[in-house]
């Protein structure tokens, strides 16, 4: 607008622009112009269509919006824009911990801040909202951080990979979600962390956990450790594996390799139930891969000794399971291998023995069964095979009960775990004993007992025997067993056996190295093996196995102390109570060692004493892998194999074996020698003999009639040859029995297995080549163990029919009456049992096959080719009266063996007539005349021992300090040196005999004693308590040992009434006196019978020195009386007690003040109150004035002063030709008691100092 010039108008203009200034101004100052440049606040400015009013107008300037209108009101929307656009705020916080509160943080957010929005960063949380509900929001989260808590679980790293390979981290947090009721986040680093806002929560997860996972470590053992059998345990595994993870990843299976390399232990990792179900199935199959047992009962006692013959027959491959069949417990097959394997052998034999027949054919004959064992034998093997059958013989069947018949059998076997639980306790003598030869950790027995010490498996060379075997199994059983348990010595550690071991536990002793008889050692064993039989009878197991525990070199026990210590417990076992279901006790000795065959011997020596006991059996028996072996050979000849030394032989002809040469060297040939005598041996020096030749020389001091000598040259051949000339010279020259060492086994150099061979073919062939009339006993003595073990082995191959002998359980003699000669046949009513049990028996032979039709054949057959061979001998009633209860039972068992018939004379005569076969008949012909010569010589031996008996006396102390009497058998052995097997006495006691010292000891306890040697004179028996008396002395003064009882039974009775010192007590033995005592005593005995006796009494008697001596060699002279008052009548006097004869005017001291007195016995007889004036006993009674009483007494009748008056003085009715024992007192010793069996002289101390210095023996007693 132009203004112009003109002053009004300018005028005007300039008011109107003032005004219009002033409307700007006032526009200005009451609207607003905002510009938005933030684009949140643009884009949301330009969507809100809120924004424009009648007021707001928004316009778009430069792509910018711009806000117009009231100031206030755009001031007002402005703030408005501003709040709603949301702020941001970023906080760190864990993954761990915001899944613990994110549902917790997002309640509070929604209830207190609802236009906040959460947003998940790289460990952050953004906030986005409004700044004030950010910045609550942001506290509410702190808040919750806080209550977070955590708990770190130790699980193993394989529990930790699996739950991170798995997914199981996500199930479990999902699964926690649900079933608890605050949320528990999982971690997994090198813990398992587990955070959540309960602690409840987390115990509840962590219970879960540790409950739903697991990780199992298995040992692989036996063959499934090692290709090819670990290949299949992989493929069994990893295909059970794959299936359980079908779905998803559940069980991890992986394989450790051992330091060898091979795959020893299977890790299974994962849930639970998956983890145990792989671990059943790798226990399933390690447990039917690993060798087991079953028992299986048969139904006949036959199929025992033929059950590998059935097997061949029904065509059952054995593979690995292998049959073991016995008689005990009862009938039955014990089978061992894999389990799978033994358990489809119970399901073949089930159906395949379901046709077998059994019947039985009896042949009435005798000695059928005889027959078909020796020349009958082919004949019937031909018939066996013939017909597919088997056929055996039935044992001990009587001829009462059983008839021929046929009976068709067709048994179901039945299948039953090997268990050795049997109800209700066995009897005391159910209990058999065996010594075993081996390794204990080789025995199969239920209990195994071996050392530790110190509580350590593999300290004692045992131990590590069993772990070398069983390996980390035992170990890690053991470690459990022992762990937190400290062991004192004695103690027992009982350790369940891994399969690998013939047992099912092992029992630990904790021992004690030697100490000495008296030390801990010996109680710390015996209480340990104690323990182990205790807790087998608590366990009921059937057997167990001890070894000899202590001669080592860690125990350094004497062998016979640890063997004593073994059988003495077994010993008390055995007299226990009950010995439960313990059936079995074996003994294992080791051979190999140098101390083996001692070790066995003592052994066996205890054990075969100990199997009876007080005349009653203990144990049921005692077998030994060195038993005696008999066999019957060609002709009837019995062949024994011998555990033993040869030189205690007494066959008619004993076999030396040598090279001519070296003649002293150990072996058989210098211990023949040593006993033969110089003068053998100077004669074999000299012998010029061939290869292959026998030399025969006398026996000298060899109990035998003659020494044949041999050399085997090394060579089996020529030993096989000189045997067969050893038993034909035997024939031709009549002996009948021979002693055969093992040729060229010891210093030879042979094997033992080829000499046991070489000389039981030579055997078999000299018997059976030709008949034999004279030899009727071949005996092969072996010396070693291990040749014995070849011998056994060799024979019973050669030999089927070989029975070992057993020990038998004798009635062991316990008083004098026993140890004389066995008692005689009652021929009427011992040979009637005889006859009852043998006359009744019957060859039966049972069958078994396929089919009815085999079976019936092979009967026909077998019957018919049956032939009766027998012989008879009757023998007359005199050559049966010496027969014993012992040759009667080995009559019983060849009657039995030979299944001969006895048959008893009816006429009444006594006769016994035996039929059967020749070679039986022979042997029981020998044996009766054999106990006709034994019986003989028994009487030769009675008869000696008995005479012997009354001319000398051997003593033994008795734990009372008496002397007791040896009984005859035990005074003949000790006379004549035979003390090498000890000596019994009187009440059954072993003892054994140290003839050097004089002394005897008990073999278990270690109680030592004395022995002493009487020699009785013809018309007078030396009393039991005198020491020996060389001959022509009557009179004899014995110094008694104040330790012994005789001495210290004087003292005690003398010092109850003198207080005075004991010095010395001496014992007279006076041949005379003592002879005239025991005649008077048995007069007076004889008369006062009704009146009790000679009433023996011990008495005192004072006296002096020089009256001392006449007392001491003639007696009591009552012609002395008087010299000290006659109050009771004129004799000898005695007193009661001692003071009253201490007194000194009865026993008057001596120079030095010591003083004597007598103490005896005195026959009182019938006594009376003495007087002064009598001179005699008075009589009785008036009606009978010849019998007058014994002695006369002091007040009432009472013995305290006794007056001895003899009715005749040539014959003294009193003791006053006697013993009696002497007493040497100081003062106060008054009486002498007279003494019909010893004297005893005492002598007292003095209390003065010049006393005491004249007797340095003062104050010993």
């Amino acid at each position: 607008m132009d203004k112009g010039s003109g002053s009004a108008f300018v005028s005007a203009a300039e008011n109107w622009e003032i005004q219009v200034d002033r409307v700007f101004i006032s526009l200005t100052e009451s609207y607003l112009c905002y510009h938005v440049v933030e684009p949140k606040q643009a884009k949301i400015l330009m969507q809100d269509l809120t924004f424009v009013t009648d007021d707001i107008k928004v316009y778009t300037e430069s792509g910018y919006p711009v806000v117009v209108g009231d100031n206030d009101a755009v001031k007002d929307r402005i703030a408005i824009l501003e709040k709603s656009l949301p702020t941001w705020k970023e906080l760190p916080i864990a993954e761990r911990q915001f899944k613990v509160v994110e549902e917790e943080f997002s309640r509070e957010i929604c209830t207190h801040c609802p236009e906040v929005k959460i947003h998940r960063g790289n460990a952050t949380i953004i906030l986005e909202g409004p700044d004030k509900e950010v910045k609550l929001g942001a506290t509410k989260l702190d808040e919750l951080i806080r209550k977070v808590k955590e708990k770190r679980v130790k699980l193993p790293t394989a529990i930790l990979t699996f739950l991170t390979s798995s997914g199981a981290i996500s199930k479990y947090q999902a699964h926690f979600q649900q079933s608890l009721r605050n949320l528990v986040s999982i971690e997994v680093g090198s813990d398992l962390v587990l955070s959540s806002l309960s602690a409840d929560a987390l115990d509840e997860a962590e219970a879960a956990l540790q409950r739903d996972l697991s990780l199992d470590n298995v040992q692989l053992q036996g063959a499934a450790a090692v290709p090819p059998d670990l290949d299949r345990v992989k493929e069994i595994l990893m295909k059970a594996k794959n299936e359980a993870n079908l779905r998803e990843l559940r069980v991890d299976v992986s394989f450790i390799p051992g330091p060898s390399g091979a795959a020893v232990q299977v890790r299974l990792v994962g849930y639970s139930e998956n983890v145990i179900k792989l671990k059943e199935l790798l226990h399933n199959y390690q447990m039917n891969q690993t060798g087991t047992q079953e028992l299986l009962s048969l139904p006949h006692p036959e199929l025992v000794d033929c059950f590998h013959d059935v097997l061949k027959m029904i065509g059952m491959k054995q593979n690995k399971v292998t049959f073991k069949a016995s008689h005990f417990p009862y009938p039955s097959v014990l089978v061992s291998g894999p389990r799978c394997l033994v358990k489809d052998v119970q399901t073949q034999l089930n159906a395949t023995l379901a046709s077998l027949t059994k019947d039985t054919l009896v042949l009435g004959g005798p000695a059928a069964r005889r027959y078909f064992q020796e020349e009958g034998k082919m004949n019937k093997e031909l018939v066996e095979s013939c017909c597919q059958v088997i056929i055996r013989e039935q044992q001990g069947v009587s001829g009462t009960t059983s008839s021929p018949g046929t009976t068709t059998v067709t048994p179901r076997l039945s299948f039953t775990r090997l268990s050795y639980n049997t109800a209700g306790s066995t009897a005391v003598n159910k209990t058999s004993l065996e010594i075993k030869l081996g390794n204990l950790v080789d025995e199969q027995v239920n209990v195994l007992v071996a050392p530790m010490i110190n509580g350590q498996l593999a300290s004692m060379k045992i131990g590590s025997g069993i772990l070398k075997k069983a390996g980390n199994a035992i170990n890690s059983k053991f470690d459990s067993a022992a762990a937190n348990r400290t062991f004192a010595p004695g103690d027992v550690l009982q350790v369940d056996a891994p399969p690998s071991l013939g047992c099912s536990k092992l029992f630990f002793i904790e021992c004690f190295p030697w100490d000495g008889v008296r030390g801990q050692s010996m109680q710390a064993l015996g209480k340990g093996l104690k323990t182990c039989l205790d807790l087998c009878v608590q366990q009921r197991v059937c057997s167990v196995a001890f070894p000899i525990i202590g001669p080592g070199i860690l125990l350094k026990y004497p062998l016979r102390v640890a063997i004593e210590v073994l059988t003495e417990n077994i010993r008390l076992f055995g007299l226990s109570a009950s010995t439960g279901s313990l059936s079995s006790i074996h003994i294992v000795i080791k051979p190999g060692y140098p101390d083996s065959e001692e070790c066995y011997h003592d052994v066996y020596k205890h054990l075969s004493s100990n199997i009876n006991q007080g005349g009653q059996a203990i144990f049921k028996s005692l077998t030994s892998d060195l038993d005696d072996i008999t066999m019957t050979v060609g002709g009837g000849v019995k062949l024994q194999l011998v555990f033993g030394d040869i030189t205690n032989e007494i066959t008619d002809v004993v076999v030396n074996t040598t090279d001519f040469a070296n003649f002293q060297n150990d072996g058989v040939c210098k211990d023949i020698l040593t006993v033969a005598g110089p003068e053998v041996e100077a004669e074999l020096r000299a012998a010029n003999v061939k290869k292959g030749e026998i030399f025969v020389s006398e026996s000298g001091s060899f109990p035998c009639d003659a020494l044949l000598h041999v050399c085997g040259e090394k060579d089996a051949g020529i030993v096989e040859q000189l045997v067969c000339d050893i038993i034909r010279h035997c024939e031709n020259y009549g002996f009948m029995s021979v002693a055969i060492p093992a040729i060229c086994a010891g210093a030879g150099g042979l094997d033992p297995g080829v000499v046991a061979g070489a000389i039981l073919r030579g055997v078999k062939a000299a018997t059976s080549s030709t008949s034999l009339y004279s030899l009727t006993n071949i005996r092969l003595v072996l010396i070693k163990i291990n040749v014995f073990l070849a011998f056994k082995e060799e024979a019973t191959q050669m030999f089927p029919t070989a029975v070992i002998n057993r020990v038998s359980v004798p009635q062991r003699p316990h008083v004098q009456q026993q140890q004389q000669q066995p008692p005689s046949l009652s021929v009427s009513t011992d040979l009637s049992i005889l006859h009852s049990t043998s006359t009744s028996q019957k060859s039966v032979f049972v069958f078994l096959g396929l089919s009815r039709q085999d079976v019936d054949n092979a009967m026909t057959k077998l019957k018919d080719t049956y032939q009766a061979q027998c012989s008879t001998q009757t023998f007359r009633k005199e050559d049966l009266v010496g027969l014993t209860q012992d040759d009667l039972e080995d009559l019983r068992q060849l009657v039995e063996s030979h299944g001969l018939y006895i048959q008893r004379d009816q006429s009444g005569q006594g006769s016994l007539t035996v039929s059967g076969l020749k070679d039986g008949v022979n042997q029981v012909t020998k044996k009766i005349n054999d106990s006709m010569q034994e019986n003989l010589r028994r009487e030769v031996r009675a008869r000696e021992e008995e005479e012997l008996f009354s001319r000398v006396v051997w003593c033994i102390l008795g734990n009372n300090g008496n002397w007791e009497r040896l009984p005859k058998t035990a005074n003949y052995k000790l006379e004549n040196n035979d003390i090498a097997g000890g000596v019994v006495d009187a009440q059954g006691t072993e003892w054994s005999v140290d003839a050097q010292r004089s002394g005897a000891s008990r073999p278990i306890s270690g109680q030592t004693t004395k022995l002493k040697r009487l020699g009785n004179l013809p018309d007078f028996t030396l009393p039991l308590e005198w020491d020996n008396m060389a001959a022509g002395e009557s009179f004899k003064v014995v110094a008694l040992q104040p330790s012994s009882a005789e001495y210290k039974s004087v003292k005690e009775g003398f010092k109850r009434t003198v207080a005075k010192t004991v010095m010395k007590i001496e014992r007279l033995q006076n041949v005379h006196l003592r002879r005239a005592y025991e005649a008077q005593k048995k007069q007076i005995s004889d008369n006062r019978r009704q009146e009790g006796g000679a009433f023996e009494k011990l008495l005192y008697h004072g006296t002096t020195q020089e009256n001392c001596d006449s007392i001491m060699k003639t007696g009591f002279n009552r012609r002395f009386a008087g010299q000290n008052a006659t109050v009771y009548g004129h004799g000898t006097y005695f007193a009661v007690n001692a003071s009253y004869s201490a007194h000194p005017t009865y026993s008057k001291p001596a120079a030095d003040g010591s003083q004597l007195m007598f103490v005896a016995r005195v026959l009182t007889g019938v006594y009376t109150l003495g007087s002064g004036d009598m001179k005699v006993p008075p009589p009785r009674s008036n009606s009978q004035p010849h019998d007058r009483c014994d002695s006369g007494g002091g007040q009432n009748r009472q013995p305290i002063d006794v007056c001895c008056v003899p009715r005749q003085p040539s014959v003294p009715r009193l003791p006053h030709h006697l013993q009696v024992r002497m007493l040497r007192m100081e003062d106060g010793c008054r009486r002498i008691v007279y003494d019909g069996l010893f004297w005893q002289q005492i002598n007292c101390t003095l209390h003065t100092p010049a006393q005491r210095a004249l007797h340095p023996t003062n104050g010993r007693n």
